[in-house]
């Protein structure tokens, strides 16, 4: 690997990386910004405002989000996230 990677696909990834010392402190920002992304609610599109224009767009509803980055990353809760941070803090 040359520098920090672009992507950071698991939750091993950022363990391998919190535990280079050039690259620990730009993985804990990356993980504190998981942490802080308040992405627990989604919004899901429902029905036409008008069926006769589709152009007016559509009614929506705040729903819970079923796959929050966190939990893409392969972190069981937002509380693991928040536990590796301060591991490696």
């Amino acid at each position: 690997m040359k520098g920090y990677p672009k992507t950071i696909a698991v939750v091993q990834d950022f363990i391998n990386l919190l535990k280079m010392p050039e690259y620990k402190e730009q993985a804990l920002k990356d993980l504190q910004a998981i942490y802080d992304l308040q992405d627990d609610k989604a919004i899901r599109a429902t029905t036409l405002i008008d069926e006769n224009d589709p152009e007016k767009g559509y009614n929506t509803e705040e729903v819970d989000n079923p796959n929050p980055v966190w939990k893409q990353k392969g972190f069981k809760s937002r509380k693991a996230v928040a536990e590796l941070i301060k591991k490696y803090s």
